[in-house]
């Protein structure tokens, strides 16, 4: 009886071997599509990304692309093209964060965004300071913020009111302007004296009348509205007598001073 029980259970251990290869080798040649599979998109995947920078590497609109500057009044395309090197740069090597950088040291620039997009494009956001009036010295254009800060003039903008500065006054981009004379031309234009003044460290502000004589307006900002109500009691003064002025001193508008035209 033992001989028999022995030679039964050989036959099932082999028959239980003979199934265990087979399931091994089912499942070897399953595992082995898998991988064959993988490796397949992989490979393919890898050929995408070969061709796509083949292609990005020789075609032209990575390297001419659009630049959307939003918020510029000041500062142009060209110039930020011009300030962060984008001119015929890949796209792939801007570097956004540098571009703000030399973005933000422009006198005219608050604050600045750079984004890189794709499809190829730049987009930089802006906030700029706000002229508010047009200063000219030594033959030189500027513009000077409500804070007075003197900047480069590179666009053309409706500013209200020009400044003209005689004599050797010192003017450099970046320094403020004197706040009394900032002041001063603020009300100068507010008083309605028209577009245009100019200024002379020794006399202050200097307007020209409608009829062609200078009218001198001291620098103190809080007598421009009486200076301009006695120049047009002034005004009426002339009229009525047939004078011709050669000038009008308002520094103290309750005492003009005026000379007759020779």
């Amino acid at each position: 009886m033992r001989i028999v029980k022995r030679r039964r259970r050989r036959r099932r251990s082999y028959q239980m071997r003979a199934l265990s290869l087979r399931r091994r080798r089912v499942s070897g040649a399953s595992l082995w599509t898998r991988l064959s599979a993988d490796r397949i998109a992989a490979l393919g995947v890898l050929m995408c990304v070969l061709a796509f920078l083949a292609y990005s590497g020789f075609a032209w609109d990575f390297y001419d692309y659009p630049v959307t500057v939003r918020g510029g009044r000041l500062v142009s395309e060209q110039l930020v093209r011009q300030e962060c090197g984008l001119e015929g740069y890949h796209i792939f090597f801007v570097d956004s964060s540098r571009c703000r950088q030399t973005l933000m040291e422009l006198l005219e620039v608050k604050d600045a965004t750079v984004k890189v997009n794709f499809p190829p494009r730049v987009v930089v956001g802006l906030s700029e300071r706000t002229p508010v009036m047009e200063l000219v010295a030594g033959g030189r254009s500027f513009w000077v913020d409500e804070e007075g800060i003197i900047l480069p003039k590179r666009e053309s903008l409706p500013v209200d009111f020009q400044l003209e500065v005689e004599g050797d006054v010192p003017v450099e981009l970046g320094n403020r302007l004197y706040p009394l004379t900032l002041r001063g031309a603020l009300a100068v234009a507010r008083a309605g004296w028209g577009r245009r003044a100019r200024f002379a460290p020794d006399e202050g502000f200097i307007v020209m009348a409608d009829e062609g004589y200078p009218v001198y307006l001291g620098v103190d900002p809080s007598l421009m509205r009486a200076r301009r109500e006695a120049y047009l009691r002034m005004r009426e003064f002339f009229a009525s007598r047939g004078i011709r002025p050669a000038y009008l001193d308002l520094r103290w508008p309750l005492a003009p001073v005026y000379a007759p035209a020779t």
